[in-house]
């Protein structure tokens, strides 16, 4: 595992649960994981970061998403995790964090299904829940969810705060 391989494979994994909290996948959720292709190129040259790429590459390259090809990509993130990636640190967690941003934003709404995932997430890794960002996320999530929905007032706050999340 390379330190230039990990942000890149916690992004595209967060991407991916990011795009696929609420259970569709849009046009808009597919081009951002083609647009990680792109920006990601050149590592696909060097082995471990080859082998994912090419089989990430091989299901983005059919032009759609199904949600069998979902389970698709998250098995092969699975099976290179431990060589791309050491997703215990905080760095990762919080890049994982990132691409759930950068998912969950791809459609341009964020619905109560992708905040409640984003929320449980955040509690089934809270040994980072005392630090920034995550602490105060999981502080809006909450209050965002005290009424079980998401109204425009709150999806401003939601976009506002995963912006700046997406600039640490």
């Amino acid at each position: 595992m390379t330190s230039k391989t990990q942000k890149p494979f916690n992004h595209l994994k967060g991407i991916i649960y990011g795009i696929s909290g609420d259970g569709r996948i849009t046009r808009g959720e597919f081009d951002e994981m083609k647009l990680w292709c792109q920006a990601h190129e050149g590592l696909s040259t060097e082995s471990p970061f080859k082998e994912f790429y090419s089989e990430i590459k091989e299901i983005l390259d059919g032009g759609t998403m199904t949600s069998e090809e979902i389970w698709e990509l998250k098995a092969i993130l699975d099976k290179h995790e431990a060589h791309l990636s050491n997703s215990e640190s905080d760095d990762a967690k919080l890049q994982f964090l990132q691409g759930l941003c950068y998912g969950i934003l791809a459609d341009e709404e964020i619905n109560k299904y992708e905040v409640d995932m984003l929320r449980k997430w955040l509690e089934e890794n809270n040994t980072v829940l005392d630090q920034k960002p995550f602490k105060d996320l999981h502080q809006l999530l909450t209050e965002v969810m005290a009424d079980n929905k998401v109204d425009v007032e709150e999806y401003k706050r939601l976009k506002s705060y995963f912006m700046e999340v997406l600039k640490m």
